[in-house]
């Protein structure tokens, strides 16, 4: 079966299968609505998807124009993982014929017959539309709920919405990359769209800044005895996440003489252990995570386009903390119920003034700051409520509602220089120990020297 994933600037994603044809455009006859009726580029009739005899074509039909890879077209084949531009939408083309192991649930998707026919409404709400919908949800909990159950905590109508577009692409095995800030949580999203997708195998995180180049290969190929000294006979990290999910964290950090063997994977599904002659294809699910510019980095020649390319069909970007400050008291409550369970530690509430305090900052270290804090001031407390003292760090006052940050002039500096003296406080907290300053960070040690050589902290 195949499939147009579809977004608007990498938002709102939407699945639709593709059968025998299917139109495109603003006209409320196509299959697919584009909703944006402001937008003169595009055409009531903009585009149809073709079957022929040698596969899917994309058949332009507008005076606007149809886009791939920068480039107007007239008519162009699908392959898998191809993606064509509509003035700001992006259809990405999923063909699981053509990509062994793409699955789409099977419960709630709609029999051929029907996902071809009528158009009975038009939300007029929507920025893309399906005449009719592609899997209909179960009646029941709600998101936030199984999101809770899942140990992630949001009020944030971002959040909610980041959250929805990964149930609606959890459905096809289509690579995804994650940008956020450290400590926004980039693994827990990344687990939690390998759990939206039900797989039969299981998740597997890699941290790619922490793998040698000597090494690499063996890590996520695998290895037979006397491929070289002190090999084995092992599984690479993409055989034990076969019909499951692989995350490789960092991959900004990749050197740029690995990435093409990450890039051969990724086209062709197979990997061979080294010293082994048996080619092995795998299902895997590809998701890549980053806090780091790789724009500019493509620039600089230190991270390859067409791996970029590969990589990012999918940009799931994860908001700061300091962006969905209504998440606060929530995640607040939630850590100090776990640290109870964990720790035996008996703070009951937050007050006002305290809250206040956690609010007004501005959580350089996302999520994970937070929790930190929490954890430090949790053990503190001696009563059952936290007040603004417990906090280390974080408030120069009682009142904690004003100063947050650790200098007066704070408000007035720039999210690098609130980063770096963040960086500084920890480390003279620490006696200097650069171990346990990345660890009190959430970041690897090799982030922590990258980041101490851009702000010229010796």
């Amino acid at each position: 079966m195949s499939y147009l994933i579809v977004n608007k600037n990498f938002k709102e994603y939407k699945v639709f299968p593709v059968f025998d044809q299917v139109m495109i455009g603003r006209s409320s006859k196509n299959h697919i609505v584009l909703k944006d009726p402001e937008d003169a580029l595009i055409s009531r009739k903009h585009a149809c998807l073709q079957e022929r005899k040698d596969g899917f074509w994309i058949v332009d039909t507008s005076a606007n124009g149809t886009f791939v890879d920068g480039a107007r077209i007239e008519e162009c084949l699908m392959v898998h993982g191809l993606r064509f531009r509509i003035s700001d939408y992006q259809f990405i083309f999923v063909d699981e014929e053509l990509q062994p192991g793409i699955v789409a649930s099977p419960e709630g998707m709609l029999p051929p017959e029907s996902a071809k026919a009528t158009i009975d409404s038009v939300d007029e709400e929507e920025t893309v539309f399906f005449s009719q919908p592609v899997y209909t949800r179960k009646e029941g909990r709600s998101l936030k709920d199984k999101l809770k159950d899942a140990g992630i905590i949001t009020e944030s109508p971002c959040m909610i919405a980041l959250y929805e577009d990964i149930v609606e692409i959890a459905r096809v095995n289509i690579p995804v990359i994650i940008l956020g800030e450290p400590g926004t949580g980039k693994e827990k999203v990344a687990e939690t769209l390998h759990c939206f997708a039900n797989p039969k195998g299981a998740f597997v995180p890699l941290n790619c800044s922490s793998i040698p180049e000597g090494v690499f290969e063996s890590e996520l190929f695998g290895s037979v005895k006397g491929a070289f000294h002190d090999a084995t006979n092992k599984p690479g990290k993409f055989e034990m996440a076969h019909n499951g999910t692989i995350f490789l964290d960092e991959i900004g950090d990749m050197l740029i003489s690995l990435q093409p063997k990450l890039l051969r994977f990724l086209e062709d599904k197979q990997v061979t252990r080294l010293g082994d002659t048996k080619v092995r294809t795998l299902n895997v699910r590809v998701v890549a995570a980053t806090n780091q510019d790789l724009q500019s980095m493509i620039a600089a020649r230190t991270f390859r386009d067409d791996l970029y390319q590969r990589l990012a069909c999918i940009k799931l970007e994860i908001p700061p903390l300091r962006e969905r400050k209504e998440d606060i008291p929530a995640l607040a409550e939630f850590f100090l119920t776990t640290f109870s369970k964990e720790h035996d530690l008996q703070v009951k509430r937050i007050t006002s003034r305290a809250m206040d305090g956690l609010i007004s900052h501005p959580w350089p270290g996302n999520v994970r700051e937070l929790r930190n804090v929490l954890l430090g001031a949790a053990v503190r407390c001696r009563s059952g409520a936290m007040e603004p003292q417990h906090f280390s760090g974080i408030s120069r006052s009682a009142g904690g509602g004003e100063a947050v940050a650790q200098d007066d002039d704070d408000q007035m500096l720039s999210l690098k220089d609130i980063e770096k003296s963040h960086i500084i406080k920890t480390l003279e907290r620490v006696g200097g120990n650069k171990l346990k300053a990345a660890k009190v960070l959430g970041i690897s040690r090799d982030t922590l020297y990258k980041k101490l050589q851009k702000y010229g902290i010796g």
